[in-house]
């Protein structure tokens, strides 16, 4: 070449793209370079994923919706179905939680320690089973694959708007420190060594606003024409005696007796919760990685996070509110057909509760990984793994409650300890309860002079860990169709552990409350504006005299509170040391073994002239669950008169074991079309699998024995309460996926998808028999439990995502780019109500002889929303980088925990966040991070929807911070 012709050559200029839009083009890459369809979010530098956690960037991706706690994301649902039809990998590897179901909580891991995540939405077989929605894999950086040294160093600063309303100066300014150092080494003879390490120090208060109710819903008969219930002749709780319905059909005349009868649901209180919450979590991440000349390839990894959530709660309770007056209360009762209730009068106690409340949570997971080139074509691996987590919630809370006479013994102006309060639950302009209350000031310490009880709880302890082993081939195969053949074996030990509360309860004279009120009373409310934007400026409390005039001490929004350690000093004299956790009937001790096989080969072929690839398999799954319970030891006594009485040993336990076994098969296909250089076919069938929550597996039963006038055990009548059933089967069904998508270029794409699930057996509630042992006699007693049932449902969907960047309009508007995904869905699952759903009644053979009538509606899936949007806008050019994400998910219902089969709903939301970077040089920027930006609450209905039992507001979550890489 000539220096003519050097000087003439073209010089081309690589363009680096970085920013939102170097993450969404990742992103479109890893799904078109898949053979299953996929979402991902994928980003080359550790801390890139635009989110502050992992539960807040799943979201972005389509048809993933997270339930929201403390304002931020937590568990994941996908395609309109929750974390139980889903699974969730940590570096290929199952992970475990401290809630008993099996998701994952995103919160407890950092999100600036992972570079990729990815949901797999059709399953092959070399896949952990379980991900029937999808499932979700979290993966950290490999120091070898990254290639280059980086020492990084990531600040953030928290500041929440509403931290400006609380009264307490150090409680305003939150902090967030990450570290990470990452470096490889060239060692003898060519091999490599690479370290990664990363550590977060995150300290955060967030201040919470609620409106809640308690959760236990009683049915109460709200017919005028039958006494009892709403229209009891004398005072008392609704639901006793008479009061509730009977639902359970007989079988003479083929109905229940009060199938058409007119009814309310009652909670036992209603009450408006302040509080203020402090989030502490250290996080360390550690990766090791050697690859030999020789193509050895050894890697260890390594997380720890360690947790601590407090709050510090101040409630104002008005309890009682089953309580019905008779003459007064009943003809005061506004309520829908539905049993939910719009406005009543009610004379009950009013109460304080100062409560402090921890959870620790600790969380250590790992393993050792193996591939080992055999020769060209063969590879082996090997992968050991381990994770654990451990919960331990404690809580100590004081209640004080409204007595005729404040604590120096003087009587108060409503002359009663039950004042009488009109409460308005809707009709109002203001989303939660707005109580008028008479002669009543709630700001007044004074008032709260009765019943001082101290509880100190364990409560919540619960262990889950796994342990997994796993061995694979990868043969390359060069045999025309078939390109690779893949297969290995999997065994995992999962154990899960939790124990009931232990409580400590302590009670006081009341006139040890006027020292104990004195010292630990808060002057001023600890924050200002309570639930003000969900009261939409109305009044929640009104204190009014007997003529109905408005009194202004004790009408607003704020009540007497106490710090609720000083209240436990003064009382109990120190801060007594926490229960521990003790025998149960309620303990769960479950223990699952599966051993799991598979083989898969990829393809490579022609079909109508296109290239198609993908895979087919089969894996076969086996699973044992054995589950350990507890049954009271029961003996009887000879009475005078020839009866019988039972007696209780509390302390004494018999150990019984349940447990299921089953083996399924579960066969895959995934296709990929070339149908053209810029638009691909995919589609996928695979059968799955869900299994039920370890927490659900449980074997424990309580026993109630009525041995009234009972001259044996064969007269005596039982009934008993389940902590589970340890013979529930997996959810198993058929999946059938199919899209279309089109890659203009590397920064757009536009794709359709639909999908199909056959779900074959859910889940009811059935009534059964169950063998006792009293005084070494089988006792039989009917208990309800939930069961695998054989009913057929669907779910069907369509999802759609588009992304496009304007790189080509002019000048600065250059830098504006887009992602929209949607998903929606429709089923015809149902879940019942375990309290007021429908169910059969069992035999001790198991065959159904009669049936309970529902009176609530079911649910749909666990999770189920049938509307999913997210909306990302972004403008990246030069130095700045601005990104607006708009999120929405329609109702769902959520389960919980302890008690899974009560039906929850929690309302639709959307959410706003906004992030604004600015890089000062290619080494140093700056970052602004808000969420929640609407202010939006989580609303939640219990048992029917629209029949709100509980308002949470957080308010806007605020961060800046600066990221140093060296």
């Amino acid at each position: 070449m000539t220096a003519q012709e050097d000087e003439e050559e073209e010089v081309i200029e690589e363009i680096v793209v970085t920013g939102s839009r170097a993450t969404i083009q990742n992103s479109i890459e890893v799904k078109r370079n898949s053979d299953q369809i996929v979402e991902a979010l994928s980003a080359d530098d550790i801390g890139d994923i635009p989110a502050l956690s992992i539960g807040e960037a799943l979201e972005t991706l389509t048809s993933a919706a997270s339930h929201r706690e403390q304002g931020g994301a937590t568990e994941i649902s996908i395609r309109g179905m929750g974390p139980f039809l889903g699974s969730t990998t940590l570096n290929g590897r199952e992970a475990t939680n401290g809630s008993g179901d099996r998701s994952v909580n995103f919160s407890q891991f950092p999100s600036e320690l992972f570079n990729k995540l990815q949901i797999y939405k059709t399953q092959s077989a070399s896949l952990i089973e379980g991900g029937v929605s999808g499932q979700i894999s979290l993966s950290t950086l490999k120091p070898l694959d990254y290639g280059k040294r980086r020492i990084q160093s990531d600040v953030k600063f928290n500041r929440n708007p509403d931290n400006s309303n609380i009264n307490i100066a150090e409680t305003d300014i939150g902090r967030r420190l990450t570290v990470s150092y990452i470096d490889q080494f060239d060692l003898d003879d060519g091999n490599k060594f690479g370290l990664s390490l990363g550590v977060q120090s995150n300290t955060t208060t967030n201040p919470e606003q609620e409106y809640r109710s308690s959760s236990g819903y009683r049915d109460c008969r709200a017919d005028p024409a039958v006494s009892g219930g709403l229209y009891r002749s004398s005072s008392g709780n609704c639901d006793s005696g008479s009061g509730n319905l009977n639902l359970v059909v007989d079988p003479s005349t083929g109905v229940a007796p009060d199938a058409n009868a007119p009814f309310i649901f009652v909670p036992s209180s209603r009450s408006y919760r302040q509080n203020i919450t402090d989030d502490e979590r250290e996080s360390f991440f550690a990766a090791l990685q050697y690859q030999s000349s020789g193509g050895t390839d050894l890697s260890f990894d390594f997380q720890i996070s360690d947790r601590d959530f407090s709050e510090v709660r101040n409630d104002l309770v008005f309890a009682e509110h089953r309580r019905m007056t008779s003459g007064l209360t009943a003809d005061s009762y506004v309520f829908d057909a539905d049993g939910s209730i719009g406005s009543f009068t009610n004379e009950g106690r009013v109460e304080t509760h100062s409560q402090y409340q921890e959870r620790l949570e600790s969380y250590v997971g790992g393993g050792v990984s193996l591939i080992q080139p055999v020769n060209d074509r063969l590879e082996l691996s090997f992968d050991l793994s381990y994770s654990d987590t451990s919960r331990r919630e404690h809580i100590l809370q004081t209640r004080l409650q409204s007595e005729d006479n404040d604590i120096y013994g003087n009587d108060v102006p409503a002359d009663t300890d039950r004042p009488r309060a009109w409460y308005t639950l809707r009709g109002s302009p203001s989303s939660v309860m707005l109580v008028r209350i008479r002669n009543f000031d709630v700001t007044n310490h004074d008032l709260f002079a009765d019943s001082a009880r101290t509880r100190i709880d364990l409560n919540q302890a619960r262990d889950n860990s796994i342990t997994a082993f796993r061995g694979d081939f990868d043969y390359d195969l060069d045999a025309g169709t078939l390109t690779s053949l893949k297969g290995g074996l999997r065994y995992s030990n999962l154990t899960y552990t939790s124990f009931p509360r232990v409580r400590d309860q302590r009670t006081f004279a009341d006139d040890a409350i006027a020292g104990a009120s004195e010292a630990c009373r808060n002057e001023t409310f600890p924050e200002s504006g309570f639930l003000s934007e969900p009261a939409n400026g109305e009044t929640l409390i009104t204190n009014v005299d007997d003529n109905g005039n408005v009194i202004s001490s004790g009408t607003g929004d704020t009540w007497a509170t106490f710090d609720p350690l000083c209240l436990v000093r003064e009382f109990v004299g120190v801060l007594p040391p926490w229960p521990s956790p003790q025998p149960s009937v309620q303990n769960v001790d479950v223990e699952e073994g599966t051993l799991a096989g598979y083989l898969q080969a990829g393809y490579e072929t022609q079909f109508v002239g296109r290239p198609v690839r993908g895979n087919f398999g089969v894996r076969l799954v086996s699973t044992d669950v054995d589950s350990t319970g507890l049954r009271t030891i029961f003996t009887t006594t000879r009475n005078e008169d020839d009866t019988i009485t039972v007696n209780e040993d509390s302390g004494s336990f018999n150990e019984v074991v349940g447990g299921s076994r089953y083996t399924e098969l579960l066969p895959s296909f995934t296709m990929v079309m070339d149908w053209s250089d810029d638009v691909l076919v995919r589609g996928g069938v695979f059968r799955g699998l869900s299994r039920p929550d370890p927490a659900d597996l449980g074997f424990g039963r309580s026993l109630t024995v009525d041995d009234d006038d009972a001259t044996s055990i064969a007269d005596l009548v039982g009934t008993a309460n389940a902590s589970g059933n340890p013979d529930l089967l997996p959810l198993t069904s058929w999946n059938l996926d199919f899209a279309v998508e089109w890659y203009p270029n590397e920064d757009s794409i536009f794709a359709v998808g639909t999908y199909y699930k056959r779900f074959l057996g859910g889940y009811e509630n059935a009534q059964r028999v169950e063998n006792f042992n009293i005084d070494g006699q089988d006792f039989p007693a009917a208990v309800t439990t939930s069961r695998t049932d054989e009913e057929e449902s669907t779910l069907t969907g369509i999802e759609m995502t588009l992304a496009h960047s304007f790189n080509y309009l002019p000048g600065l508007l250059s830098g504006l780019g887009t992602k929209i995904s949607l998903n929606l869905a429709n089923s015809d699952f149902e879940f019942e109500d375990q309290n007021f759903g429908s169910s059969q009644v069992l035999n001790e053979a198991g065959n159904v002889v009669s049936a309970r009538v529902g009176i609530v509606p079911p649910a749909n899936l666990f999770g189920f929303s049938e509307r999913v949007v997210s909306t990302q806008l972004y403008y990246d050019i030069g130095k700045v980088d601005l990104q607006l994400i708009y999120k929405n998910r329609t109702e769902y219902f959520q389960q919980f925990i302890s008690s899974p089969g009560i039906i929850r709903y929690v309302g639709d939301n959307e959410v706003l966040e906004a992030r604004a970077t600015y890089k000062l040089t290619n080494k140093i920027s700056f970052r602004l991070e808000a969420i929640n930006l609407f202010d939006e609450p989580k609303t939640q209905f219990i048992p029917v929807r629209g029949y709100l039992t509980e308002l949470n507001s957080y308010g806007p979550r605020m961060f800046l911070g600066f990221r140093v890489k060296m």
